[in-house]
């Protein structure tokens, strides 16, 4: 878990880092907001891609080891699982955020129904503006298009994903983008009940407006304020800026090269030749004898399960997965005592080591066979 919400925040910092230095002073303002929405997203699902079938492997070798288990005792699987600290930590912070995201969710209905003077916000489908309120045609054309292009979902969709990421900064990055895209595209239509441009940003500079709850998209944000008045007086993107976006490509290229170490199939020269494979200490016989040492098994099963795992280049063993799978319980103590396995000696090419694949195959027996 901990390696997928590295490179997960890899990718965040690497599409933000994109937006950051050749997007985001654009007046392209439904393209950055696909954009921030789309990084986001992809940021999640790409670590979670075994990208390994695009990639060849240094060398598999295919070794079977049988193991007679005589009794006639059940198999009990013990829960592997070691719930660290961080872990502590990590599951505390969620259900922390949780209850934060519910809390806000309730004062946003709690001030929908409790509108004060002053007033000017937007949630979901619902509008919240003072009509008292001077250049009230202006405001309510900007809370207008906050509830047509639905920004109330991307709002949402960032607080979900911070409950799983809330110790990631970049979330409250991506957030107050979004929000100022949001405040950008209402601004550019709002502006035009104004006489000018100029007149509206001096409205927003000069008028002392109610400030909504976190969650809505409130005409008044202080913090956003600055950034809103200086976009209002840039002038349009010209039209080949969109070529910006075409780099875009590239650098999923590389998100996806990056991702592809994460399963360790990446090695030098792309080839499938080596010059000495991974092997046990030891050798294949002592690795047979580990197995059956410590392999517990379900003396009523019979069959095989092949597992295959990476010797990383300093022996260990990394990503085991089923290849062929018996039964869950014989598969989850297959894939134990592999994960559970010495290091290894790595495999060797052009004189350094590298990974490597196995696939190894456990015949489980029962003693009458």
């Amino acid at each position: 878990m901990q390696l997928y919400f590295f490179w997960s925040s890899i990718s965040m910092a690497i599409f933000y880092l994109f937006y950051l230095l050749l997007l985001r002073r654009e007046t392209f303002f439904l393209v950055n907001r696909i954009y921030l929405l789309s990084a986001l997203s992809l940021s999640i699902v790409l670590p979670l891609i075994d990208f390994s079938v695009l990639m060849p492997l240094p060398k598999m070798e295919l070794m079977f080891s049988s193991l007679p288990i005589t009794g006639n005792g059940k198999l009990t699987i013990v829960d592997e699982k070691n719930y660290s600290w961080l872990s502590t930590i990590y599951y505390t912070g969620v259900l922390l955020t949780s209850i934060w995201l519910l809390i806000k969710l309730f004062g946003v209905k709690r001030q929908i129904k409790r509108a004060e003077s002053g007033s000017a916000f937007s949630f979901w489908k619902t509008k919240v503006i003072d009509q008292d309120l001077s250049n009230f045609s202006a405001i309510n054309a900007h809370e207008d298009i906050h509830v047509t292009q639905l920004h109330t979902l991307d709002i949402l969709l960032i607080e979900v994903i911070g409950i799983f990421f809330w110790f990631n900064p970049l979330i409250y990055s991506y957030s107050r983008s979004l929000k100022l895209i949001h405040e950008y595209q209402a601004d550019d239509h709002a502006a035009s009940f104004a006489e000018s441009k100029r007149q509206y940003a001096m409205m927003l500079f000069l008028q002392n407006f109610k400030a909504g709850p976190i969650l809505t998209n409130s005409f008044n944000s202080p913090f956003l304020l600055e950034a809103r008045i200086k976009m209002l007086q840039r002038k349009k993107s010209s039209s080949y800026q969109i070529l910006k976006y075409i780099l875009v490509m590239p650098l999923m290229v590389l998100l996806i090269t990056l991702c592809s170490f994460r399963s360790g199939y990446l090695n030098g020269g792309g080839t499938n030749i080596i010059d000495k494979a991974a092997t046990f200490q030891g050798g294949f016989s002592a690795f047979s004898e580990y197995l059956l040492k410590n392999t517990r098994n379900d003396s009523k099963t019979n069959g095989r399960v092949v597992v295959s795992f990476i010797v990383d280049i300093e022996g260990k063993i990394d990503d085991a997965r089923i290849d062929s799978s018996l039964n869950e319980t014989c598969d989850n103590e297959a894939l134990r005592v592999i994960k559970l396995s010495p290091k290894w000696i790595p495999a060797l090419k052009n004189g350094k080591k590298i990974r490597s694949a196995y696939q190894i195959g456990l015949n489980f027996k029962s003693d009458n066979q």
